[in-house]
C-alpha cells in the first residue's frame, strides 16, 4: 500500500499521543508483535474518536461506529521497552463512512501505518452515514490545520480475489472464542480478528513446513496485514477458519483467513509475509524447497 511521504512525519497529525508498549506484546522474534501493534493503531483510532464524538462513543451502541476494513503496514521492527509516540488525523469522509489514518514512531523514525475505514452499523451490516455522524465528521474536517486537504471522497478498498466458500479453502481450523474477543459493545473486536488471523498463520506455517520449522536458518515476518469485515455482530461459540496461500514470489508470499460462522463468512484478512533470514533479519530469498511445499495451498 503506497502511502505519501508526509504520512511518515509526525508533524502530519493533529492527534498525538504515547504508548508504552508492554513485555506481553513481544514475541518470539523478540519485537513488538503484529497484532499488538494492530491493537495500538487501534486505541489511536479510539482516542481520535473520543474527540469527534466525545467520550462516551465507545459505549454507544446507537450510532454503532466500527471499523469496516483496517490497513496496516510494519515498516521497521519496534522493541519494548521504549516508548511510541503516535498520531491519528481523519484522511476522507463520503456518504458511506469515513477514514482515518494513525502512525506510531519509534526513537523518532515512522514505524508502522495504518488505515481505518469506519461506519455506522445496523443489523450487522454498514448503512449511510447518519446526518448527525456526517455534521460532526465535516466539523472535525473544518478544523484549523496547515496539512493536506481532506479528501471527501472516502475510498474504500476492494476486497482482493473471490470470496470463497469455506469448503474451497485448502486448509481449516476451528477457533473457540473467548470473552476477551468482544468489545465494549458486545461485538466481536477488530483485535480478535486479527489475532484469529495471526493463529491461523502460523498453524498453516506448520502445517506446511512440519513442526521444526522453525529452526529454519529462513523464516516470515509480516509486512502488511488487511483485514475486511462482511458482517459485525456478536460472536459464535466457535469460528471456522479457512486458510489459503493466494501469492508466492521471489522473496514474499501472500495468506488469505476467512472467517466463518456455518456457511456465512464474516470477515477477511490479506496478510503480505516477507521471507527473512533468522541470523541477519534481512530479506532474502524463498527456497524452492519451501516453494514446493506452499504450492497445494494455493488458490488464485
Amino acid at each position: 500500500m503506497k502511502k505519501e511521504a508526509w504520512r511518515r512525519e509526525p508533524n502530519s497529525y493533529p492527534t498525538r499521543g504515547e504508548l508504552l508498549p508492554r513485555y506481553t506484546d513481544v514475541d518470539l522474534w523478540q519485537h513488538l508483535n503484529n497484532t499488538a501493534l494492530i491493537a495500538m493503531h487501534g486505541e489511536n483510532c479510539q482516542q481520535w474518536l473520543r474527540e469527534a464524538f466525545g467520550a462516551s462513543v465507545w459505549r454507544e451502541s446507537s450510532p454503532l461506529i466500527a471499523t469496516v476494513a483496517n490497513e496496516t503496514d510494519f515498516l521497521a521492527e519496534a522493541h519494548y521497552p521504549a516508548p511510541l509516540a503516535t498520531g491519528t488525523r481523519l484522511l476522507g469522509i463520503d456518504r458511506t463512512g469515513f477514514r482515518l489514518g494513525s502512525a506510531l514512531f519509534q526513537h523518532g523514525p515512522c514505524v508502522g501505518l495504518h488505515e481505518a475505514t469506519l461506519a455506522v452499523w445496523v443489523d450487522g451490516l454498514p448503512v449511510p452515514l447518519p446526518a448527525a455522524v456526517a455534521d460532526l465528521l465535516h466539523a472535525a474536517a473544518a478544523r484549523p490545520s496547515a496539512l493536506p486537504d481532506i479528501d471527501h471522497a472516502a475510498h474504500r478498498s476492494p476486497v482482493p480475489g473471490p470470496l470463497r466458500p469455506i469448503g474451497d479453502y485448502p486448509w481449516h481450523m476451528t477457533v473457540a472464542t473467548r470473552f476477551a474477543d468482544s468489545d465494549a459493545r458486545g461485538q466481536t473486536s477488530d483485535t480478535s480478528l486479527a489475532r484469529y488471523a495471526e493463529q491461523s498463520r502460523v498453524q498453516f506455517l506448520t502445517q506446511a513446513f512440519g513442526a521444526g520449522r522453525l529452526a529454519s536458518p529462513t523464516g516470515f515476518i509480516v509486512g502488511h496485514v488487511a483485514t475486511r469485515w462482511l458482517m459485525r455482530g456478536r460472536p459464535p461459540a466457535a469460528w471456522q477458519v479457512g486458510c489459503a496461500v493466494t501469492r508466492i514470489g521471489e522473496r514474499s508470499m501472500a495468506v488469505r483467513s476467512a472467517l466463518f460462522d456455518g456457511e456465512q463468512c464474516h470477515a477477511v484478512c490479506d496478510t503480505v509475509m516477507v521471507v527473512i533470514d533468522r541470523d541477519s533479519r534481512r530479506s532474502t530469498t524463498l527456497p524452492e524447497a519451501s516453494r514446493e511445499l506452499l504450492e497445494p495451498y494455493r488458490k488464485h
